[in-house]
């Protein structure tokens, strides 16, 4: 007999208690160094939806392919690995430690590759890889990944030849820009040089409409690389959903050929969309279907309903009967 479907609260519950219970393992061990490791801050409750995104899409994805190819992740924009969630600061693992802790040990990714501007970031990064490792929490060694610093547009430029040194023939690409740091020529690059990929691309939606909607030059120019080809069309006013529909021709030009986007709500009229673009293979791409899942259950939910759960799971408020 098949157990009864989750509501969406039930649902998200489970998928942030995951991520929550995680965190506080990874904080707990950063209490236990003689000096603080940075973390990322800078965030409010929706970010938990995006990394509940990924969590849940990730088991999916990695059985299916784990089965016959050497699958690799690639993530350009790492951070820390650790983030403190709204005015509570909850801890949740970043978007390099959640692949490496919620997904199965039997099917994972053979090879992560890690990537920062700032250093700090990267040092940090790295030496919570290695105390993780060392206590068990997830399964790393210098011989399945690293964290570099470099800038996300010449990390997509080397990582063809490093997955590849690395016996990688398929990767999953996680793109987290907290603006439009991307060139697009950086992503036609990576998939002229590594075919086999799939990309999960975080596309700053309220961030386009607000730098759209000032008389600067500079801000258009780099709207316009990171769109690609007729992102040259968008002038002052132009809506997200013009610039999203360029974006997406580009990505099919790229062999990305079907795309579909999650829209995450945060606060007020905040809000972005984590696109996964992926080739259509005979099998119809058969991972799709979890993304359509997330989606449908993700894009009910908001930065508030995360903020009330959370703290239920904390035990700072009752639920409702």
């Amino acid at each position: 007999m098949s157990r009864p479907k989750k509501d969406d609260r039930q649902w998200l519950e489970e998928h942030l208690k995951d991520l929550m219970d995680s965190g506080k393992q990874v904080q707990s061990l950063d209490e236990s160094l003689p000096a603080r490791l940075p973390t990322y801050d800078k965030t409010g409750y929706w970010t938990p939806l995006k990394l509940i995104c990924l969590k849940y899409y990730l088991p999916v994805y990695l059985n299916i392919l784990c089965r016959r190819k050497s699958v690799g992740y690639v993530d350009p924009f790492s951070g820390p690995g650790l983030n403190l969630i709204g005015n509570r600061k909850i801890p949740l693992p970043g978007s390099p430690l959640v692949p490496l802790i919620h997904c199965d040990t039997s099917n994972k990714f053979k090879y992560h590759l890690f990537g920062d501007s700032d250093k700090t970031c990267v040092d940090a990064l790295n030496k919570r890889l290695d105390y993780m490792a060392s206590s068990g929490i997830c399964d790393f060694d210098r011989e399945t990944g690293t964290a570099i610093r470099m800038d996300a547009n010449d990390m997509l430029k080397s990582a063809p030849n490093l997955l590849k040194t690395n016996d990688i023939n398929h990767c999953l690409l996680f793109v987290d820009p907290e603006g439009f740091q991307l060139d697009f020529e950086s992503l036609e690059y990576f998939s002229r040089n590594f075919a086999h990929s799939d990309w999960i691309i975080l596309f700053p939606s309220a961030g386009m409409i607000r730098e759209m909607g000032v008389n600067d030059s500079h801000s258009l120019d780099r709207i316009r690389r990171f769109i690609g080809p007729g992102g040259e069309t968008l002038v002052k006013g132009s809506t997200e959903e013009q610039a999203i529909g360029i974006f997406r021709k580009n990505l099919k030009g790229l062999g990305k050929d079907v795309s579909m986007e999650v829209q995450i709500t945060g606060a007020g009229s905040f809000h972005y969309h984590l696109i996964l673009a992926v080739r259509q293979t005979w099998a119809k791409s058969p991972w799709f279907k979890a993304w359509m899942d997330a989606k449908i259950r993700i894009e009910k939910l908001n930065d508030k309903v995360v903020d009330i759960v959370a703290q239920q799971i904390d035990g700072l408020q009752s639920r409702l009967v």
